[in-house]
């Protein structure tokens, strides 16, 4: 993989060395308002079908030279303003006098993500969504990626204020895998997890230019992992955006549970220069800095959710947001007529036990773009991005300095690109706060050697009346007695022996001995691709041609993943290859018809390849009407943690179901009986062996689990919709789909029959395992979605959208399966704005609204209350000095809202905003 990425490199530097260019056109002129007859500055002027290009000056001027010959079709556009195509016919025009007017028609966005290929949106094969410069300027929320969560059709899940997670068509999880997020053309996945990670890493809002978005299967042109969408978010060239810009935003963060106020900052700076229309370089950089909204539930216990009210008194109370109190631990009592205690350890609050709770990223990047030719465009991207946050899977963890770098060299034309990048992250010092919380008990007094009897022993005295203030007989009190005894020993919080067990536990590596929370994680992703679109050589259908090699290379040192020892002190790399090709044909039939099919295929290390068709075809009644309908097959390879992890969760055992990783344990085909036959064995007075076999009780009651080794998911999904202008002012997009997804992936609790080792240390018979298993259910899923935009007189206008969307999975075939479809049944949208209210001031509205859900994961089932929430800003033009001075808020006026179990209570955030921009966009 290593080779294929150097050779990429090299087919650019080969390129710049051999190229020449002879200037034949020289085009100059002059671009304006059509209604004010003001010049426009930085107006992006480009050749059509070549790369070639320029952006007027301050006074509305521009100058380019081409190579070829006339006749040449020059584009001319500009934020906000309808795009103007010339021809030019003499290879000396000077003086081209032209004149933009302002955007008021809808539906003339062009999109690439849909077909890989420029098309209008009025005319894509599929539903997609383009949130625009101008609406990432106009959006109300403080960080331009939150405006997202009003697209129609996206599920948006807050874990943290800088760690939202995007979800499309069901099966939301804050750790999205079966959605894929690319930023120029790079997949933001965190090579170790699977997952998009937000915009910690992404672009900054000073060099955002668009974000596209396709809700459900995109896996016949992406590839596996574009299993329930795919978002598209695209920086801006260098050479079409010039010039300094600058943003400041000051503002605070409040929430009843956070009880008070914090400071929120955010700073960018962008710079872009070209020289001669053939080099152009961009710098980038921003940062964010908040107070993370606060996980402070310490009275729903996450086993009994919905009860309304304090369990944290009960003994074998297991907090949402405490830690250390997840493990059951089964005490016989050898009194007669006393039944065995089920406990749990005193959980840490997460307040006390979390270093911080600050929400702080980091981004930056270098781009060099050198024109070889006008048709030929080299490119080289670094990118850094790095912070602290909070994440939760089936357990929390806090991120903290952790980081990812991207290199990418890139070789495009206007039919064709060539890609090599490479990502690489660091965990930095991330630790895990279960674990944190499990380990700092156990340090205090072992479970199982002291604190387990020292609990049962106070009990049975405390029950016979020997403890005093206890009366005997008094169930609570002699519980109470009996925990306020075991923990004696637990250290005041914030005493300096408190502080000196957190940070010994925080900073000892998961897994190790002495064991901590803290994790490793150093892995890269190498990947290559490219696309060839034939346009020029075929006239008779529009056909293209794309492929792909991946490697994942993981490395945990044994703290995540199962990363077998080499020479049994060193811990080997984890390497995954995967390749995929694909080809794709378009056809316009009659000009009113067009017809689209594409087929691809993915082989993985680890499993057989798949072929993934897909057929499209899209009706034009006339201009602005159209109907289009869709049909095809996905697949998703269980993600690296469904392979490879290794992870004692406390109550149990995450593990990887791929058989290079699980075979050793022995739990797969018939080695382990299903977790409920053994707690009834249990409950019954069943006990094990060392070895396994049944000591006492009735072994009758055990049932096997027969659980095979994890494979692909697959994916039927068809589509209709619809698109429409009416009048020129009122935009109509519907659609409908139906998802019918077969060996859907989940985990399953199991416990092992035979006891096994791990990294030297003995695994007994009886533990809980949860390996990754494929669902015998036939799980599917419907939808709907409708939006609507209308341009209101005198430059207002409204939008809304509305969601519905409904599950049916056959418990019968599978009862152990939990879907975690995670989406709410109905949802809408609606805004209101006017970017020219007046000639300075403008301003935007909204206000979403979700209804209650069925929250499930590995953390839990709860059923999330419905919530809405208005966010809103005023803008205005300070033209003096090139900026826009922005005014807002998210949550206005809103009560606290969660969007899953164990998350955040999110609160309001209201700031102040400088943006200046040397060409005043």
């Amino acid at each position: 993989m290593k080779k294929i990425y150097k050779a990429s490199l090299a087919i650019v530097l080969m390129a710049l060395l051999s190229a020449s260019v002879h200037a034949q056109t020289a085009i100059s002129g002059k671009v304006t308002d059509a209604a004010t007859g003001e010049p426009l500055a930085g107006v992006n002027i480009l050749v059509k079908g070549r790369v070639i290009g320029t952006i007027s000056d301050a006074g509305g001027e521009f100058s380019l030279k081409a190579s070829d010959a006339p006749p040449l079709t020059l584009a001319f556009s500009f934020v906000g303003y309808q795009t103007v195509e010339v021809e030019v016919t003499n290879a000396n025009t000077t003086g081209l006098d032209v004149k933009l007017e302002e955007q008021t028609v809808l539906g003339q966005e062009v999109v690439i993500s849909a077909s890989r290929v420029e098309e209008s949106i009025m005319r894509s094969p599929v539903t997609i969504e383009k949130v625009d410069l101008l609406a990432i300027q106009q959006t109300p929320a403080p960080d331009f990626y939150d405006a997202l969560a009003n697209v129609k059709g996206v599920q948006y899940t807050s874990s943290s204020l800088n760690f939202p997670q995007v979800n499309t068509r069901g099966f939301a999880t804050i750790a999205n895998v079966r959605f894929v997020q690319l930023v120029d053309g790079m997949d933001t996945q965190a090579p170790l997890l699977n997952f998009p990670t937000g915009n910690i890493i992404g672009i900054g809002e000073l060099d955002a230019e668009s974000m596209e978005l396709v809700p459900g299967a995109a896996s016949a042109l992406y590839g596996p992992n574009a299993f329930n969408g795919i978002l598209i978010m695209k920086s801006k060239s260098p050479f079409e955006y010039q010039g300094l810009s600058a943003q400041f935003k000051g503002g605070l963060t409040t929430s009843d549970a956070q009880g008070k106020s914090y400071p929120m900052t955010s700073f960018g700076i962008r710079y872009a220069k070209a020289f001669n229309n053939k080099f152009a370089f961009k710098v980038n950089f921003s940062m964010m800095d908040a107070e993370d909204w606060h996980s402070n539930d310490y009275k729903m216990d996450v086993n009994r959710p919905e009860s309304s009210i304090d369990l944290s008194g009960q003994p074998n109370f297991n907090g949402v947001n405490t830690y250390g109190d997840e493990a059951v631990i089964p005490v016989p009592l050898p009194v007669p007529g006393y039944a065995p205690l089920d406990l749990r350890r005193t959980g840490w609050r997460e307040e006390d036990i979390v270093d911080n709770y600050d929400a702080k990223s980091i981004k930056a990047d270098v781009a060099l773009h050198y024109r070889i030719t006008d048709k030929i465009e080299a490119l080289y991207n670094y990118r850094y991005g790095g912070g602290s946050s909070v994440y939760q899977g089936s357990q929390k963890y806090a991120l903290r300095d952790f980081t990812q770098q991207f290199h990418k060299v890139e070789l495009r034309g206007k039919n064709f690109f060539v890609r090599g990048y490479v990502t690489a992250t660091d965990a930095g010092d991330s630790y895990n706060m279960a674990a944190l919380g499990g380990l700092m008990n156990e340090r205090i007094s072992p479970t199982a050697t002291q604190w387990a009897p020292e609990y049962a022993q106070r009990y049975i005295l405390a029950m016979q009346g020997y403890i005093p203030g206890v009366t005997g007989g008094d169930m609570a009190a002699a519980h109470q007695a009996a925990r306020a005894y075991a923990d004696r020993n637990r250290p005041a919080i914030g005493s300096t022996e408190y502080k000196t067990l957190v940070e010994s536990v925080r900073n000892d590596y998961f897994q190790r001995n002495p064991a901590g929370a803290k994790f490793k994680d150093q892995s890269r992703l190498y990947h290559a691709e490219f696309n060839y679109n034939f346009a020029e050589l075929i006239k008779f259908a529009e056909i293209q041609l794309g492929g792909n090699f991946r490697r994942y290379s993981l490395f945990s040192d044994g703290t995540i993943f199962n990363e077998a020892p080499a020479d049994g002190v060193n811990f080997k790399r984890i390497d995954i290859d995967e390749f995929g090709v694909y080809g794709q044909i378009s056809k316009t039939v009659a000009d009113a018809l067009k017809l689209t099919g594409s087929l691809r295929f993915d082989k993985n290390q680890n499993f057989d390849g798949r072929i993934t068709p897909r057929v499209s075809a899209v009706y034009t009644m006339n201009e602005n009407h159209n109907i289009r309908a869709s049909f095809q097959t996905g697949f998703r390879n269980p993600d690296t943690q469904a392979q490879f992890i290794y992870f004692p969760a406390g109550t149990n055992i995450l593990l990887g179901s791929a058989k290079k990783n699980a075979e050793r344990y022995g739990v797969h085909n018939g080695g382990a009986w299903t977790r409920a036959s053994y707690e009834d064995f249990r409950s019954n007075g069943g006990t094990l062996n060392t070895d396994g076999s049944v000591a006492s009780g009735d072994a009758s009651r055990l049932v096997e689990a027969n659980v095979k080794y994890v494979e692909p998911e697959q994916l039927r999904a068809f589509e209709v919709g619809y698109k429409g202008i009416f009048g020129g002012g009122l935009l109509l997009d519907l659609n409908a789909y139906y998802n019918a997804y077969e060996d859907f992936i989940g985990s399953l609790d199991i416990v092992n029959k035979r006891p096994t080792s791990h990294q030297g240390n003995t695994v007994p018979a009886g533990t809980v395992y949860s390996p990754y298993v494929n669902s015998a259910a036939t799980v599917s899923s419907f939808g709907v979605g409708a939006g609507v935009t209308y341009n209101l007189p005198k430059g207002y206008q409204l939008t809304g959208n509305y969601n519905y969307a409904t599950l049916d999975e056959d418990k019968d075939q599978d009862p152990n399966f939990r879907s975690g479809f995670n989406t709410p049944k109905h949802k809408f949208n609606v805004g209101i704005g006017n970017r020219k209210l007046t000639k300075t001031l403008g301003f935007n509205v909204t206000y979403r609204w979700q209804d209650e859900f069925l929250w499930e994961s590995d953390f839990g089932a709860w059923n999330v209350p419905e919530f809405g929430v208005i966010d809103a800003q005023l803008s205005y033009k300070i033209t003096a000095i090139k900026t826009i001075a922005k005014i807002g808020g998210s949550n206005i006026g809103g009560g606290d809202y969660r969007t899953n179990l164990g998350g955040p209570f999110v609160g309001q955030q209201y700031y102040i905003s400088l943006t200046f921009d040397e060409f005043f966009k």
